[in-house]
This record gives structure tokens, C-alpha cells and sequence, in this order.
């Protein structure tokens, strides 16, 4: 046990803590000229995005995570039965390939096997096929559609936007935008696939915002 134990750390890839401060000794998150390279190497308390090189934390509370939960569970014993793809969460992507200082985390992504990278260590340089955000209170809605244009622009053929205010689903597509309250399908992307929208809430509390 201890010459395995011993193995991993020598075979262990180095990783930078967050409290490093580097670049004149300004905090990493302080700084507005941080990389995607920089950012893969760093230790960070919670998932994080770049934005125009400055280090933007994603914060969930638990109505946040149990919904996130629920969906990809769904997804997962789907893609157990259908095996077309794989389903992640709080996944970094790099939308741009040619920008060092652009980052975005959906909070749960669906990738299919053919684009998945053989690197599976680093932060894939794509957009996912699906990505699905689960909308705060807090969140700026015209921040939250700027992302959706982006994963869309970049090669998302969907994005699922989660509104538990509202209790319902927004579709975004290239063509266009959509609510669903019945049950969520991705016919040409998730052949088969439904989720009653009612499944993804129940039991939740009513929003205080509603």
C-alpha cells in the first residue's frame, strides 16, 4: 500500500493551491488576466468560469443541486440503455479554442461518443451537444442568455434552461426559444428521451419568488 501510495504521488500531476498569489502578488481571483492553462493547474474551493481572464466561482444552493441531481440521474439511466454519449457536471469547457481567457461551466453538459476528446483530463475544447443551466434567483437573466448564445454559436445544438420560479423548462435551439411544462424531449439528439417537467420539481417547496 505505501509503494502504491507512493507511486501516485510521483505520478501525480502538480497542482498550484488557489491561495498562491502570483503576477505581482495579486490573488488569482483578483486578477483579470488569467488563463484556462493557469486555470486547469490551480486548486479551486469551487467550480469556476473565466470570463475575459477574470476567475467568476459558481455558487449552488441545495434547490440548485437537487434539481441538478434529477436531471442528470435522468439522463444517466438513459444513456446506460442508449450509450450514445455521456452525460457531466460542472465540466469546463473551452468554447473558444483560440482564446486563452474564456471559460463556461453548465451545470450539467451531454456530450456525444463521436466529439467526446480522447483527453479526458483536460478541459474540452468544444461545446456541448445539450447544455442545461439551472437558473438561480440571483443570476442575471441577460448574463444567463449572453451563455446560451454562446453555447449555441459555439455548437450546442440545445440549451435547457431550468426555471424553478416558474416551474418550467426553456428550449433554446438555433432556430428558436420555447417553454415546456409537460415533458422535456430531445427527439433528434436523445432519441426516446422524455422527463415529465412536473418530475423535475416535485416535492420542492414553492419558490419564494414566484
Amino acid at each position: 500500500m505505501a509503494e502504491a501510495i507512493a507511486l501516485l504521488e510521483i505520478e501525480a500531476p502538480p497542482r498550484e493551491s488557489f491561495s498562491r498569489r502570483d503576477n505581482g502578488n495579486v490573488p488569482l481571483e483578483e486578477r483579470t488576466d488569467v488563463t484556462v492553462e493557469e486555470l486547469e493547474r490551480t486548486s479551486l474551493p469551487y467550480p469556476a468560469e473565466l470570463y475575459n481572464g477574470k476567475v467568476v466561482f459558481k455558487m449552488a444552493s441545495p434547490e440548485h443541486g437537487i434539481l441538478q441531481g434529477r436531471i442528470v440521474t435522468s439522463l444517466n439511466l438513459y444513456l446506460e440503455q442508449k450509450q450514445i454519449g455521456y452525460a457531466m457536471t460542472e465540466t469546463n469547457f473551452r468554447l473558444w479554442p483560440q482564446r486563452s481567457d474564456q471559460s463556461r461551466i453548465p451545470d450539467i453538459a451531454f456530450v456525444r461518443k463521436d466529439r467526446l476528446p480522447e483527453d479526458l483530463h483536460s478541459y474540452p475544447v468544444l461545446s456541448p451537444d445539450l447544455a442545461i443551466e439551472v437558473v438561480s434567483p440571483e443570476d442575471n437573466f441577460t448574463k444567463v442568455m449572453n451563455k446560451v448564445d454562446a453555447y449555441l454559436e459555439q455548437g450546442s445544438q440545445l440549451v435547457w434552461l431550468v426555471l424553478p420560479a416558474r416551474r418550467e423548462v426553456l428550449v433554446c435551439t438555433p432556430a428558436n426559444t420555447y417553454s415546456v411544462r409537460d415533458v422535456l424531449t430531445a427527439p433528434e439528439l436523445l432519441p426516446g428521451f422524455e422527463l415529465p417537467v412536473s418530475k423535475i420539481f416535485e416535492g420542492l417547496p414553492a419558490h419564494p419568488r414566484a
